[in-house]
């Protein structure tokens, strides 16, 4: 149980004492006066601003024994104040006298996930106000009461804040946090005493002189040895103020700092102890007029950063990242390949050193590619300096990056920062760049008073810069005069266990130093870490369900055991697999593909979706169920007409005569449940109105959690805490623009925080999945390693993002794509010396396929026990959809393509019809202009002739569809014309044709084929033309509506894609046995349709998925029958 729990039960215990004793609740100010007389604590009020306040808001003077604090003008906020300042008497923080600012009686139980806020940590002070006022908030209204009026009284979140007087957006985080999240039982709290460190460890601890890098393995104890280190240095007095302790995640830094100051009181707020980024902000702020920027820099996340140089994207004019549709993607490798950069402290100037240095050098046509775009990054890099320095932004390298070139620069900086601290002690060692180590070569340029502990063979961070050949160095090149200790005992297993990642390390392991020894203080178990080799995939988690059954009959209960897989998509399907057998798991997955997630965010997006897309999500809801019909009756009305109004649609749909009796009732309750909102609410307060006021929802959720089903309901919890904490600016309807930052967040896989579970989630029985990486520093009873097969690990290196420039990685390999290569590998092994290292008693290994090659390396460490689980035949039991249509079902080309990509989108788009698309951004309003002007220059009846006659044409499109009112509108204009001037000049010299629609029959389909162009060319050969704007895929032409094309215009004449952002042509001439396939393929697509078949499947999945405008809103569809004469 955590200190916050902790804490907040505390207050629970002191109201109820309260209550017991006549207080009333409902009446917080003299229900907490009530408290402060028990303390004998005199409560003083002055006005705001006072001095005696001493430029806070309330202060807990612990030799009056009094609570000053502001009025506020509400008897709740002053309650509030009051409390705050007694959980300061509680918790014995008095004697930090400082006054407390910032008070909010509405702060969530877990940080931030999401934002540039996740690299930044709160101080010792600030982890303290943050417990205040929690509990404060518990004490004046605790979770016991929250559900006791909310579900026992039936009131609502705004009955409950007109009752006590408080603000709404309290209770509604109260009520989230008591309806949603775990119940966590009150448990006795021992107080244990700190274990005395072993023989090894105490050297460790006690070392004095130089450099010391200690090699911790898993399990010995590096974090009590850290401790171990700070209680040497009080002992021998020390001040606090000269040590530095710097780690690498905020929660790391949390923990550190509380085990800490349980040893060294006196140290608090003395000691700096916080993340690398965290300390190079403070040298940030510290010296901020050195570095040229302002002493509060706004933190750019990835997010941000792309939403930066997105704007700057069509003016620089690249060739290898050229993309004008969506340049995410390429930003998002561009700004990777910065980032590694900084990593290496590579400024813009230099890193295009390096580019042009091997442009020069190269000769073959692969290495000049590279090179360039190489330079084209440095292109990038300087104008993305510029845009952040004129905005007064630092990103997350910069954090490191630009500390480390101050103070390598200068002298004087340098000096005070080595003054300040005499002693720097580095957790997870093994996980420092080069950035890191040289800030600390140059604070520490001896090495005396620098102490560091890591374990190479744990350096899984190569996208971070992390390197296990940071520890090689350490006394090669870095700190040359130091010494390097091993930490052997450990503590966590069993020695077989031991035994089986000991053996993996000494088999050539590439990180792993000579001579790795690990002596479990634990002694033996004699049960040797299992092998099991299983047929297929379902097998596989047949398998694990079975032993996970089986150890729990032998006393590890499901919570004691953890599921680790190498990749994401492989662990959904576990966690998938394992529910549907009965075990229950502890996995979120990607928070906004969650179903309970989507029926959210399709509530939030009807109130500005004229179009209301959301309805076909939120039907599926049991307390707003509507049949598909009434929901296509829906779609057809808004279709109709003038493009109605956001929230229009309630008006339009309530005057249908067309409707069902029971979609009018579910219409009406739909209506109801956004009672009182406008297109102008916040998302946060929307979701709570709708979740807390209107409806049942989260009285059925919390029913739900007790009946055993808690991560619905768990999932809800951290998606309005993600809500409330994310901001978002921008023009535009607040719930617009959180919807595209949602979209931007998945795209850039910047959301996986999100999946970590809040910290009450954590005491459900249940079995814990996660990644590899995730498991990084954590233990469990038993351990299940999945999919060790010999394709996944090690996986190949297939390097997808811009290679560094030769040069750039400070290390032995010269070139950039072999240093990327080498340290892939070596991070595989590391991966997997990780992951053997996380058993304390049982460990599992599982391959339905031939078996990785690193199981070789221990296989006589292992048993190969037979298969527990009896092999059952896995059904699929896909939901269809209830649609009948008329024979024979006509279909186009594109149509086939958007069914090929996404049967569930063909769904909405075709058979739902229900219309509306994504947010528009430059340059997807640059391709419409371009797109209408394509329209009428194919078209045979306009005699467009000229390059005049085009730019009269494309200017028409461009004032009425195009980004006239943008800051950049001339740069897009241009990239517009660029496009249509390559598809003029393919032209000249062909005569064009009307085009004719050519019919195909298949099976009990046909398919209608109307190209976008017929053409004669000078040679008298037809060529029919489908023109898209943007880039050519290597499948472009390989596809089903390619085929379609094919089949339907042969032997008539040639047919081609062109491909107007890429510059390409390509002609659609599949062989005979490929274009048989596709035949056979195109009949069993459209015998799908007919069935009803639309599953959510699209190919690429992480690419596909945010960029559909059916993102938000795609769930299974509504039940019931529908009958649909024709898609057209």
């Amino acid at each position: 149980m955590d200190q916050i729990e902790l804490a907040r039960q505390k207050a629970t215990e002191l109201h109820d004492n309260l209550v017991a004793k006549g207080g009333d609740p409902a009446n917080p100010l003299e229900f907490i006066l009530r408290e402060a007389k028990r303390r004998d604590i005199e409560v003083r009020t002055y006005s705001k601003g006072h001095a005696q306040l001493e430029g806070g808001q309330a202060l807990f003077d612990a030799d009056a024994h009094a609570i000053r604090h502001e009025e506020t003008g509400s008897d709740f906020l002053n309650a509030f104040l009051i409390a705050h300042e007694i959980g300061h008497d509680e918790f014995g923080s008095a004697g930090d006298a400082t006054p407390a600012m910032g008070i909010d009686p509405a702060r969530s139980a877990d940080p931030a996930a999401t934002g540039a806020e996740r690299l930044l940590d709160y101080s010792h002070k600030g982890r303290q106000e943050v417990l205040m006022d929690l509990f404060a908030r518990e004490l004046l209204f605790p979770r016991t009461m929250a559900r006791k009026w909310y579900l026992d009284e039936a009131l609502t979140a705004k009955q409950i804040s007109e009752r006590l007087g408080a603000p709404y957006d309290m209770v509604a985080v109260q009520l989230f946090d008591a309806l949603l999240l775990p119940q966590i039982e009150v448990t006795p709290q021992k107080k244990s005493k700190p274990k005395q460190l072993n023989p090894e460890q105490k050297k460790a601890a006690t070392h004095d002189g130089g450099a010391l890098l200690l090699r911790a393995g898993p399990g010995t104890g590096k974090t009590q040895t850290l401790i171990g280190r700070l209680e040497h240095l009080r002992d021998k007095g020390v001040d606090p103020a000269s040590i530095l302790v710097l780690t690498f995640s905020n929660k790391a830094a949390g923990e550190l700092s509380d085990r800490a100051l349980d040893l060294w009181p006196e140290a608090a707020g003395a000691i700096w102890i916080g993340t690398f980024h965290s300390f190079g902000l403070d040298i940030v702020r510290r010296f901020h007029d050195r570095l040229d920027i302002s002493v509060e820099p706004t933190p750019l996340d990835p997010t941000a950063a792309i939403a930066l140089l997105e704007n700057e994207f069509v003016r620089l004019d690249l060739q290898h990242f050229k993309e004008l549709y969506d340049p995410t993607d390429q930003l998002k490798d561009i700004l990777s390949a910065i980032s590694r950069a900084k990593d290496e402290v590579v400024n813009a100037p230099r890193y295009k050193e390096f580019a042009d240095a091997m442009r020069a050098s190269a000769v073959a046509d692969e290495d000049i590619e590279t090179a360039e775009r190489c330079q084209e990054i440095a292109q990038v890099y300087e104008v993305y300096e510029t845009l952040k320095k004129n905005g007064d932004f630092v990103d997350f390298g910069d954090l490191v990056a630009l500390p480390t070139a101050l103070v390598e620069t200068d002298q004087q900086a340098c000096s005070l920062l080595q003054d300040r601290y005499t002693h720097i002690l580095v957790d997870e060692y093994q996980d420092v760049n080069r950035a890191s180590v040289r800030l600390l070569r140059a604070l520490k340029p001896d090495g005396k008073g620098l102490w560091a502990v890591g374990d190479a063979k744990q350096s899984i961070y190569r996208f971070r810069g992390a390197s296990s050949f940071n520890m090689q160095r350490f006394l090669e090149e870095d700190f040359p005069s130091g010494s390097i200790m091993n930490l052997v005992t450990n503590y966590r297993s069993f020695q077989e266990i031991c035994d089986g990642f000991v053996e993996f390390a000494n088999a050539e392991m590439l990180a792993a130093e000579a001579n790795v020894q690990a002596v479990a203080h634990r002694g033996s178990s004699s049960t040797k870490p299992g092998f099991v080799a299983v047929e297929g995939k379902h097998d596989e988690i047949d398998e694990i369900a079975a032993r996970t059954n089986a150890a729990v009959g032998s006393g590890i209960p499901f919570k004691e055991q953890a599921v680790l897989c190498k990749a994401n998509d492989r662990l959904a399907d576990v966690a998938a697999g394992l529910e549907s057998r009965g075990i229950p798991v502890l996995y979120l997955g990607p928070l906004f593909d969650r179903p309970e997630i989507k029926e959210a965010l399709s509530f939030l997006s009807l109130l500005t979706d004229p179009r209301a897309m959301g309805l076909s999500c939120v039907a599926t809801i049991p307390e707003f169920e509507m049949l598909i019909d009434d929901l296509s009756v829906c779609a057809e009305r808004l279709a109709t007409g003038d493009k109605p109004d956001p929230l229009e649609w309630k008006t339009r749909l309530s005057n249908s005569t067309n409707l069902t009796p029971n979609g009018q009732g579910a219409l009406q309750s739909i209506i109801n449940a956004l009672n009182g909102l406008s297109e102008r609410s916040t998302p946060w307060r929307a979701f709570a109105s709708i979740y807390l006021d209107n409806t049942n929802l989260v009285r059925g959720l919390f029913k739900q959690a007790q009946d055993g089903i808690s991560l619905p309901a768990i999932a809800l919890w951290q998606f309005q805490n993600f809500l409330r904490s994310v901001r978002v600016d921008g023009e535009g309807y607040p719930v617009t623009l959180i919807l595209d930052h949602i979209r931007r967040l998945v795209i850039l896989s910047d959301e996986r925080d999100l999946r970590d579970l809040p910290t009450a989630a954590q005491s459900l029985n249940a079995v814990r999945l996660m990644t590899i990486h995730g498991s990084k520093g954590l233990e469990f009873k038993m351990v299940h390693l999945p999919s060790l097969t010999s394709r996944s690990m090690p996986s190949a290196s297939r390097q997808t993002s811009p290679a560094p420039p030769d040069g750039m990685i400070d290390g032995p390999i010269h070139s950039g794509k072999g240093a990327v290569r080498a340290g892939h590998d070596e991070e595989q092994e590391c991966l997997f010396f990780v992951a053997l290292s996380r058993a304390e008693d049982e460990l599992v290994m599982y391959s339905y396929n031939n078996r990785s090659k690193f199981i070789d390396r221990i296989a006589h460490k292992l048993d190969f026990p037979g298969q527990l689980a009896v092999t059952q035949e896995n059904a699929t039991n896909e939901k269809t959809v209830g649609v009948a249509f008329e024979t024979p079902l006509t279909i186009t080309p594109s149509q086939l393509a958007l069914y090929e990509k996404c049967p569930r989108r063909f769904l909405y788009a075709h058979v739902l019809k229900l219309g509306g698309r994504r947010t528009e951004s430059a340059f997807m309003k640059m391709h419409g202009a371009v797109q209408k002007t394509i329209d009428d220059l194919v078209n045979p009846e306009n005699s467009i002739g000229s390059e005049a006659e085009l730019e009269v044409l494309y200017k028409r499109h461009w004032e009425a569809r195009g980004p006239t009112d943008h800051g950049y509108a001339s740069d897009y204009e241009r990239a517009g014309r660029q496009l249509l001037t390559y598809l003029f000049k393919l032209r000249q010299g062909e005569t064009p044709r009307s085009p004719a629609d050519f019919a195909l029959n298949l099976g009990h389909a046909q398919i209608v084929v109307r190209p976008d162009e017929c053409t004669i060319d000078s040679d008298g050969k037809l060529i029919m033309r489908r023109i898209r704007t943007g880039r050519q895929t290597k499948k472009s032409t390989d596809t089903l509506d390619a085929a379609a094309y094919q089949l339907a215009v042969e032997p008539t004449g040639d047919f081609e894609f062109v491909f107007l952002s890429s510059e390409e042509r390509g002609s659609v001439s599949m062989g005979t046995t490929k274009l048989n396939n596709r035949r056979r393929q195109i009949e069993e697509a459209t015998q799908a349709i007919r069935t009803g078949s639309f599953p959510a499947s699209p190919k690429q999945p992480a690419r596909t998925c945010p960029r559909c405008p059916y993102f938000f809103i795609c769930t299974d569809a509504p039940s019931g029958e529908l009958s649909k004469k024709t898609l057209n």
